[in-house]
Order: structure tokens, then C-alpha cells, then sequence
């Protein structure tokens, strides 16, 4: 990612803009993948969950099975929780379904995608035609794991079968029986915020500051802010600073005192403990656990 939360890694390739996933992780409260968009469609398949995950405002527990889609320029984050879990991500453009032909497909089912209609957020093993998408994403992992001749293809074809399916099922979203749009606009506000984050997190921010960018008093930005995202807007400061801090921690061999005023901690017992919080040691452990793993 640059200094925004758009993602900006490319997913496949020019010719073929799909890629799949799979992430596996420990007992972890920790963020697996935090807050992001970006401009492509993603599937989420839970193998075993369970986890947590945020979309513009919305917090849903993801269980072994569910199935989460995250439709373009949608806010979200991935969290563990104190349990073992992996999932499989499918990230693609929808631009690679388009026919060349404006067809009754192309007309009425692929360009309103995103525009008027929506994927919705999750389906579970209780949601009508649930058996058929599994399946299909099923399909997609082997296709793209064992990648056998004309896989493109095969891919294409699948994805075509989930939007059918979806279709049939009345899974689609509109904006008379949806908070899509609603939702779309809080990422919109909530982007200029974290992005500001992003690009002045080493300077002094102020709850006033960040309540300015958003024409909202402190207390209501402060509100605002917890509800929307489920974490206070100095834990979340805090947090993207720590995280930048590990990140040099792994990369550089900066002094820890060094690292903690390159993200903005002009105090340093101040940014001990926000480490410990946040990664439970030290700075110095951190990297020392760092250095013993590698060798």
C-alpha cells in the first residue's frame, strides 16, 4: 500500500486479473489484514474460523463456512480472535467478466454491478443457494492451485455460474432494501480521515484535528469514529504507529529510541507501553524474537 489505505497491489496479471489466496494463522486477537479498499472485487471464504470482520460499519463474526464479498472501494478489515483460523481470499476485477457484446447479460446483469446493485456482505450455510457458491469457490482454489490448461477460462466460467447463481437466489443488494449507499458514503468520510492518518502520523494529531477534517465536533467525531470502525480514534492513531513501528523494527536496524520518534512518539516510555499494549513486549523483545526466528 502507498500512503493511503487504497491498496494498490496488483492482483494477477494485466491479461488475467484474478488471484487467489490463503492465509492461516494461530490463537491471535491481532489484525490479520487491516482497514483497506481497493478498486477490485474480493471473495472471502472462512475454512475455519472464526473470525472477525469489519465493512463500513458493519462488524459480522465469520464462522467456518461463511462467505463474505467485499464489494469495490469497500472499507474492511480482517481480525483473529483466540482461536486457530485460515480463509481463502479470491481477489479479481470485474472488468475481466465484461463482453465485448452489450448483450442482455452485459446490459442488465454485469453493469449494474456495483453501481445499482450490490454483493451482499455475507452468506452463511442458512442463506438460500449457499451449497452452490461454496462449491463454486471450491471450484475457483483447485482451478487456481493446480491451474491446469485453459484455467483462465474455467474461471471465468465459474465466476459467471456465482453471479448466476447470486442472481437466482436474489442475493443481490439495491439501494431501496440496502445500507450500500450509506455504507459507501461513511468509507468516503471515513477515508479522508485514515488517510490523513496515513500521511501525517509521525506529527502531533489531535482529537480536534481529525474532528476538523470531517466538519464534526470533537465528542461527535469521537462517536462517530468508535461506532463506525469499533475502536477509539487514539487507539486506532496509536495502533497505525505501532504497526509502522514493527515494520522498521523487521526492516531497519534503527534504535528503538529512533523508531519510536520516526512514528511519532516523541516520548519514549510513552511509546513502550503503547507497544506492549498492542503487541505484548517490548520493542527490543520484538525485534529480538524477530532475529531468532530468521536464524
Amino acid at each position: 500500500m502507498k500512503n493511503d489505505y487504497e491498496e494498490k497491489k496488483i492482483h494477477g496479471s494485466f491479461l488475467f486479473p484474478f488471484q487467489c489466496y490463503h492465509s492461516h494463522t494461530g490463537n491471535s486477537l491481532k489484525i490479520l489484514v487491516p482497514f483497506h479498499w481497493h478498486q477490485s472485487m474480493e471473495i472471502l471464504f472462512v475454512e475455519k474460523g472464526p473470525l472477525r470482520i469489519y465493512a463500513d460499519g458493519v462488524c459480522e463474526e465469520g464462522n467456518t463456512g461463511d462467505i463474505f464479498f467485499f464489494n469495490p472501494e469497500q472499507l474492511h478489515q480482517i481480525c483473529g480472535t483466540d482461536k486457530e483460523n485460515s480463509y481463502y481470499s479470491f481477489v479479481f476485477s470485474l472488468s475481466m467478466l465484461n463482453f465485448q457484446e452489450q448483450d442482455y447479460t452485459q446490459t442488465a446483469i454485469l453493469n449494474p454491478l456495483c453501481k445499482e446493485r450490490w454483493f451482499p456482505l455475507k452468506v452463511s450455510s442458512d442463506t438460500s443457494g449457499y451449497m452452490d457458491i461454496s462449491r463454486i469457490l471450491c471450484r475457483l482454489k483447485e482451478l487456481n492451485t493446480d491451474q491446469p490448461a485453459a484455467y483462465q477460462l474455467l474461471t471465468k466460467a465459474e465466476l459467471y455460474r456465482l453471479i448466476a447463481v447470486l442472481e437466482q437466489n436474489h442475493l443481490f443488494l439495491t439501494e431501496a432494501g440496502h445500507m450500500s449507499r450509506q455504507h459507501s458514503q461513511t468509507a468516503l468520510r471515513l477515508k479522508e480521515v485514515i488517510n490523513y492518518v496515513a500521511e501525517h502520523y509521525r506529527e502531533n494529531i489531535s482529537l480536534e484535528q481529525a474532528a476538523g477534517i470531517m466538519h464534526m465536533t470533537p465528542k461527535y467525531f469521537s462517536n462517530y469514529f468508535s461506532s463506525t470502525l469499533y475502536i477509539s480514534f487514539v487507539q486506532y492513531l496509536n495502533r497505525f504507529r505501532i504497526e509502522k513501528a514493527c515494520l522498521l523494527l523487521q526492516t531497519t536496524d534503527m534504535p528503538v529510541m529512533e523508531v519510536g520518534l520516526e512514528v511519532g512518539y516523541e516520548n519514549f516510555s510513552y511509546f513502550i507501553r503503547r507497544f506492549r499494549e498492542f503487541q505484548g513486549c517490548t520493542p527490543s523483545e520484538y525485534r529480538k524474537q524477530l532475529n531468532q526466528n530468521s536464524s
